[in-house]
């Protein structure tokens, strides 16, 4: 075997040398591409999971919007609806094209935009961090319909308006039909005495902050009721009840208020400045009762009057209770007269 010179053997020993450190690069790096490919696996199956619960996520969110009873939309920061859910497009009639194609502005009730333009722009520029207001929008048949919003402002990020909203034009009703009943006569449809006495106090401390503010209290009694129910049964004095109270409510001007205390008795109260005419109010009452009252079966007519006592606040009485007890006495001087008129309670 014939060996090689020294100097081919050296160099091909370094062209080893130089090949087996090659290799071993190409090895590492291969090791090292094989670790990014499984570390990029991870990464692509841990995104793809993240992405899939994202998607639930967004499609739990869509059927939500989709399904909810509440009102929801999502507006831009130029004032248009960019999306509105079913609940939305029913409460308001109109398609859901026709919300989304026109300024939101245009819905709403003319004497309600300067608010809801304010509300609006502090949702933007993020002044507060949620509304909570009402306003009224146009439904499609033309009806105003009381709309409650609850809408959190836009924050850094995000360039969307997301808000709740909820249709309490019936609940409105229903509170204003339990606010009539606590406040008014079933019967005759007068003012109640608890209206009565709400009422005084407001009219009282009105005149307290008018140097020369006064009240006149006018109780009134009916002459002859006792007589006509228990000759004719309630059925007829309830009748005569209802045309005396409309009789009244008829001589009631601006600054007065008419009440049906109970029975046969009722009330005006006058808000005035001193000096204050008593007798025009105390005549026209007396004088819408004169003329007979005819019954709805058109069998008779029946005839009535009225006694009337006057107090004032704060001349003769600085409390109510006082107030209402001259009124009352003033009232029953007038009744034992046997007469129909009025008298001003003087003190004795």
């Amino acid at each position: 075997m014939n060996k090689l010179p020294e100097d081919e053997f050296a160099q091909e020993l370094e062209e080893l040398r130089s090949k087996s450190q090659h290799l071993f690069k190409l090895e590492s790096r291969l090791e090292e591409l094989e670790k990014r490919c499984s570390e990029y696996k991870d990464s692509s199956d841990k995104l793809r999971e993240e992405v899939g619960i994202y998607q639930k996520l967004l499609d739990e969110w869509d059927w939500f919007f989709q399904h909810s009873s509440e009102m929801l939309c999502i507006a831009t920061k130029q004032g248009y609806f960019r999306r509105v859910n079913p609940a939305f497009v029913k409460a308001l009639g109109y398609s859901e094209k026709e919300l989304l194609s026109r300024p939101i502005i245009d819905f709403v009730h003319p004497d309600d935009r300067e608010k809801t333009q304010k509300e609006y722009e502090k949702l933007i520029n993020g002044n507060q961090d949620a509304v909570d207001f009402r306003n009224r929008y146009r439904h499609a048949d033309g009806s105003w319909h009381h709309i409650a919003w609850v809408c959190p402002s836009l924050t850094p990020g995000v360039n969307n308006l997301y808000a709740i909203a909820r249709d309490i034009t019936e609940q409105l009703k229903h509170d204003e039909q339990i606010l009539y009943k606590a406040m008014h006569d079933p019967l005759t449809g007068l003012y109640n005495r608890a209206a009565f006495s709400e009422m005084l106090d407001r009219a009282m401390a009105r005149a307290d902050r008018h140097n020369e503010g006064v009240v006149a209290l006018y109780l009134v009694d009916l002459n002859r009721f006792k007589e006509i129910n228990d000759t004719y049964g309630h059925s007829v004095g309830d009748e005569v009840l209802t045309q005396v109270a409309q009789r009244f409510a008829n001589v009631n001007r601006k600054s007065e208020s008419v009440f049906r205390l109970g029975g046969d008795e009722f009330a005006f109260l006058l808000e005035d400045i001193a000096p204050v005419e008593v007798k025009p109010l105390a005549q026209r009452i007396v004088k819408s009762i004169e003329s007979p009252i005819a019954l709805s079966d058109g069998a008779f007519s029946l005839t009535v009057g009225c006694s009337i006592g006057v107090s004032f606040y704060p001349n003769s009485a600085t409390e109510v209770k006082k107030l209402i007890d001259q009124a009352d006495a003033a009232m029953y001087r007038v009744k034992r007269a046997s007469k129909n008129g009025f008298e001003i309670f003087h003190q004795p």
